[in-house]
């Protein structure tokens, strides 16, 4: 693969103008095809084969028109009067029939103008027909009056009214602008009358999109670092050209996709997010072998070649990783996931592409802008010197003149420089005590990890919107005057085709007079309500053929506690129970019981895919290490790097540390799941750039110059790869966390909570585990680190991640080389002068 890549990588370079033609024209057609056929992004998280999906299907059924409760555009609005006031005074009734006034007469998709009415006047007609109609069925008043209270409009107080109308849309995602804007400005008519006025409800929700922000300041931090990693304005821009490509075709992509697959409005979040880091970094990785093989004197058309041919390997098989990874979400068997992983994998791919491609034609069409070339120290290095003792000969040789007499420097330049690099002497600290370094790292990401087992997970609600918005303050106002339970109401179908009269259970009943589908009914409202943590249960609606009912359970707790979650359980398992004893079909479906019912199967996926990933890691890192212990590190590594990554990101999101947020709540439920997958392969990436190093070292020099070192060979192949490869994982570290850290910036609470979880993740792995634990375990672990049966070496492929044989391929000769036409003739000079060549 190396030989294929070098011969890529030279090519794309020499046809510079072809390949950047033909990227540019990549873009203007993926961009006009997808704009022109997409079908917009929706905002839905449900899954098939759950328990909540039966239910939905026979209240659709059995009740026509009725909308799915996951695809209603339903809108709460919201009043509250200041203390001492009530919605039944005059001056409050009035300014309330404006307001809904205006929303009649001012937005434009209202599915029903009439069923907008003033919560007074609804109260009391609701009250007298609840109550009317349940007496006349012959349940007692008392029962029929807390029926009507609990699905009042106004508040027991008379300070809280709520007034509901739904859209006429398909999707909440297809409520415009332009008609939450009226709400608002009805909203205001209230506000100025000095009314509490919000609105809430899944039609009235915040559009999922990212604000340019976030990627402004990701580019700006990547590109700093960049500047400083390779000291040019035109090095550091190009990784950043080759990002906003990959990402751009990705992000096009995913755009036009949506006209073949339905995607929610995250997909292209996380695809943007991170295909800008994994671009960014792996055109770094490329664009840093190819200053070090220009270093070594090679000619910029091979140097492109050679860095694709080598850095470019282990690219492909960092972002193959990811891509796996990606993919592997498909295991969890939820659609709206997979389709994320899907898309999040193809800008990953795109942007590999890209960096093999695009980023050795910019080489060539910057030319001596990006690096330049020294011939001198090329010849040196070809010599057998390391590039830093060939740079301090150059320099000595220019300061001395021909004639042996000092020449001053010009005043531009400035000596680099020379000895080890900081992330040398980082490797020999960990040295001198490897077992402390391995104890205060272990310790100290365990410690991390301890919040993560108070984990909450939800799907995004007006409870877990930021706290100064609409949707989360009218979730609070109907909480504080109805009870939280108002906000998690759970619809129970009952279908009594199948029943069985003589069912022990509904004997008393038929047996008073009643038939067995209404005692059915009854029995199944009365069990329901029975359970601990129901606030109230009641029949709402039965079928035209009387064969089914709506049951509407209200729970004491409201939609992002833990108890109403526990509740569901609960009533599933009274559900199971009552179906064996009765032959009633049930379900319980409703918006939060749908939205539990996904994140269940995403934690019962959790320790699936976990087991998938690392066991691919160890795979996939036997192959590449031919290593026992390296794969062990590097999973056991990964594993403590993501749990702290989860540890404090409940501990800042979710519980919110020293009030650092403004909206603490629980996670997004396919967070844990996503992070996983992601940090693993950015986790694989940096195993393979780092330890690469250290093997290439061990096999090819390590064993030889033991013999003249105070290490030995595993200590020098740490020390010396370490110190090779340091350097551009941290820049490459530090730019992705940048980019994720960014999107805090982003107004949705569950997008900042993931850049957070993605930067934390990469900083622990980074900088923790694969900076500092992996060196301190193979100091400790001695010969054992390189050990690998002679049977299993035999039976795994090869993988060449760094391109060894691509090297001694164009050392030997086997591979033409081809010279510059504009090589720079005064390097060559210098080159050839008796200074340089002393």
């Amino acid at each position: 693969m190396a030989k294929l890549l070098f011969r890529l990588g030279r090519w794309s370079y020499l046809r510079r103008w072809i390949v950047i033609g033909v990227w540019l024209a990549i873009v203007a057609a993926v961009g006009g095809a997808s704009l022109s056929i997409q079908k917009g992004y929706n905002d839905l998280f449900s899954i098939g084969g759950v328990p909540s999906q039966h239910a939905t299907e026979m209240l659709v059924e059995k009740f026509p028109g009725t909308p799915n409760p996951v695809e209603a555009a339903s809108v709460d609005l919201v009043f509250r009067t200041p203390d001492g006031e009530t919605l039944t005074d005059e001056d409050n009734h009035e300014v309330v029939d404006e307001v809904l006034a205006s929303v009649r007469d001012n937005v434009d998709d209202l599915a029903d103008p009439e069923s907008l009415a003033n919560p007074v006047e609804a109260n009391e007609q609701q009250t007298d027909l609840v109550i009317g109609t349940s007496t006349d069925m012959g349940l007692p008043r008392e029962v029929a009056e807390a029926d009507a209270a609990n699905v009042a409009t106004l508040s027991p107080d008379g300070r809280t009214g709520v007034s509901s109308f739904s859209f006429d849309v398909d999707l909440p995602a297809d409520v415009t602008d332009s008609d939450k804007e009226a709400v608002n400005e009805a909203l205001d008519i209230a506000r100025d009358a000095g009314l509490e006025a919000e609105a809430g409800g899944a039609g009235f929700g915040d559009p999922i999109a990212i604000e340019p922000i976030s990627e402004v300041i990701g580019l700006f931090a990547a590109f700093v670092i960049l500047l400083i990693a390779f000291g040019s304005i035109v090095a550091a821009g190009m990784p950043l050209i080759s990002a906003v490509v990959g990402v751009g075709i990705g992000a096009l992509g995913i755009t036009g996709a949506t006209a073949f697959v339905p995607l929610n409005n995250i997909t292209p979040v996380l695809g943007i997010m991170l295909g800008l880091a994994v671009a960014i970094d792996y055109a770094l990785f490329i664009m840093s072998r190819y200053r070090d093989e220009l270093r070594n004197g090679r000619s910029r058309t091979d140097a492109a070649g050679l860095s694709v041919g080598t850095a470019g390997s282990a690219v492909v098989f960092a972002g193959l990783t990811v891509i796996i990874a990606l993919v592997g979400l498909r295991v969890a068997d939820i659609e709206f996931l997979s389709y994320m992983g899907y898309a999040a994998a193809a800008t990953v791919l795109v942007s590999v592409l890209v960096a093999l491609t695009l980023l050795p034609a910019l080489f060539g069409a910057f030319g001596d802008k990006v690096f330049r070339k020294d011939a001198a120290t090329g010849a040196k290095v070809r010599a057998g010197m390391t590039v830093a003792e060939a740079e301090e000969a150059v320099e000595a040789s220019l300061a001395a003149g021909p004639r042996g007499k000092k020449k001053k420097r010009p005043k531009k330049e400035k000596k680099e420089k020379t000895g080890p690099t900081l992330g040398t002497k980082w490797v020999q600290l960990i040295h001198r005590a490897p077992g402390g370094f391995l104890l205060v790292v272990v310790a100290s990401l365990i410690l991390l990890t301890l919040p993560a087992t108070n984990l909450q997970l939800s799907l995004p609600s007006d409870k877990t919107s930021p706290v100064d918005t609409t949707q989360r303050k009218s979730a609070e106002l109907i909480e504080e005057g109805f009870g939280p339970g108002r906000g998690a109401p759970f619809l129970v179908i009952v279908n009594t085709d199948d029943v069985d009269p003589d069912a022990p259970s509904l004997a008393p009943l038929v047996d008073s007079g009643i038939g067995p589908s209404e005692a059915a009914f009854v029995n199944v409202k009365d069990r329901l309500g029975n359970n601990v943590g129901v606030e109230h249960s009641q029949l709402i609606a039965a079928s035209e053929d009387g064969s089914t009912a709506q049951i509407l359970v209200t729970p004491t707790t409201g939609p992002i506690d833990e108890q109403t979650v526990q509740l569901i359980q609960q009533l599933r398992a009274e559900q199971e129970a009552i179906e064996n004893e009765t032959g009633v079909d049930m379900g319980i479906t409703g918006l939060m019981p749908m939205q539990q019912d996904v994140t269940d199967r995403l934690a019962d996926a959790m320790p699936v895919y976990l087991a998938l990933v690392v066991g691919l890691a160890l795979v996939l890192l036997l192959m590449v290490f031919r290593s026992l212990m390296v794969p062990v590190m590097a999973a056991a590594g990964f594993l403590l790097s993501v749990g702290a990554a989860f540890g404090v990101t409940v501990l800042f999101w979710q519980d919110g540390l020293w009030g650092l947020i403004n909206s603490p709540g629980p996670l997004i439920s396919f967070l844990p799941i996503f992070l996983i997958g992601v940090t693993f392969g950015l986790a694989m990436d940096y195993q393979v750039f780092i330890v690469s190093r250290m093997r290439e070292r061990y096999t090819l020099r390590s064993h030889e110059a033991a013999k003249t070192s105070r290490y030995n060979a595993v200590e020098d192949s740490v020390i010396h790869g370490f110190g090779l490869g340091a350097r551009v994982v941290a820049a490459a570290a530090l730019i992705m966390i940048c980019v994720f850290i960014s999107f805090i910036a982003q107004p949705l609470p569950f997008i900042q909570t993931f850049g957070f979880a993605l930067g934390a993740a990469v900083l622990f792995d980074a900088f923790f585990i694969r900076m500092t634990l992996i060196p301190a375990l193979m100091f400790l672990c001695g010969r054992a680190t390189w050990y690998m049966p002679k049977w299993l070496d035999r039976i795994l492929p090869s993988v060449d991640v760094e391109g060894a044989k691509l090297e001694e391929a164009y050392e030997s000769g086997e591979i033409e080389r081809i010279e510059d036409e504009d090589e720079d003739r005064e390097d060559r000079e210098v080159a050839e002068t008796p200074s340089a060549q002393a």
